[in-house]
């Protein structure tokens, strides 16, 4: 089994405590590269590939940084089918969920073969001759206006509605725990095969998110008569989209692929990193 690790670590972590993880696992005897050299591991004498070729070349994606860059590599590695086994050194770790102290047992467990594949629905959006690729999300928003967006939606062709909003979001199950949940949209179980259309903020009391199937192709049409419209993909890629631009968006063809064990638990997730139900003590056993 080849490994890549991704190493997207800040100067600021425990630097002693890094650089003895990264010994542990040249220690392992097993076969790991890396997309760069840094002060954590320059002792370790990993392979250096560019993230593109480690990507290509590697049986596991190990990534280490917080859910932002799981995200990234995601969409990199996804029309690879490679898995990913995500070590949160981020604030949440809602999707990197593998805790340091673990990142040594979990490999040895892959080794095992004692794990499983977690495959996620993937979105791509397409405006003209440009795409964009989301695990979470899909967002048209009003850019730098101040003024309120008006866009219309057709859902396999028909239409359904048109929203007088901040933005429109269309989000993947996975992506339901992100920006749809802050703007009070439903929380879908990874599993689920739908789709989720939110409005931000509309200027409606009526104006609920709808869940789609994930076969829906969903077409926005912007329909405010400004050119500062932004449709970004996960908060991290965007395009700019003018008056009475045309987006549709529909299912990637790939899917991304999570490593998980056993004990992996997506409701204790829920609750312990998202404090569903409340206070911790008030939701735990």
């Amino acid at each position: 089994m080849k490994y890549g690790i991704i190493d997207n670590l800040k100067t600021d972590h425990n630097k002693e405590g890094i650089t003895k993880l990264f010994r542990e696992l040249k220690n392992t005897g097993y076969e790991f590269a890396i997309n760069k050299t840094s002060d954590y591991s320059i002792d370790s004498s990993f392979e250096v590939k560019n993230k593109p070729l480690l990507i290509k070349e590697s049986d596991v994606i190990i990534v280490l940084g917080g859910d932002g860059s799981l995200l990234e590599t995601a969409r990199n590695s996804a029309e690879f089918s490679k898995p990913i086994l995500g070590v949160n050194y981020g604030k949440l770790g809602f999707l990197a969920d593998v805790k340091e102290d673990d990142m040594i047992d979990r490999i040895k467990m892959i080794e095992k073969g004692q794990y499983f594949i977690e495959e996620r629905i993937m979105l791509n959006a397409f405006y003209e001759d440009k795409i964009l690729c989301a695990l979470n999300d899909i967002v048209l928003d009003r850019g730098y206006s101040q003024r309120i967006l008006k866009a219309s939606v057709d859902i396999n062709g028909r239409f359904f509605t048109t929203y007088l909003s901040d933005g429109v979001i269309v989000s993947t199950p996975t992506g339901s725990t992100a920006y749809n949940m802050s703007a009070h949209g439903p929380i879908l179980q990874p599993g689920v095969p739908a789709f989720v259309i939110t409005a931000m903020s509309p200027h409606a009391l009526a104006m609920r998110p709808i869940v789609v199937p994930d076969d829906s192709v969903i077409t926005i049409s912007a329909e405010s008569n400004y050119n500062e419209m932004i449709l970004s993909s996960d908060g991290q890629e965007s395009i700019t989209i003018p008056s009475f631009g045309k987006i549709t968006v529909k299912k990637a063809e790939y899917k991304a692929k999570f490593i998980k064990f056993h004990d992996s638990d997506y409701y204790n997730l829920l609750r312990e990193k998202l404090g569903w139900g409340g206070f911790k003590d008030r939701v735990s056993k």
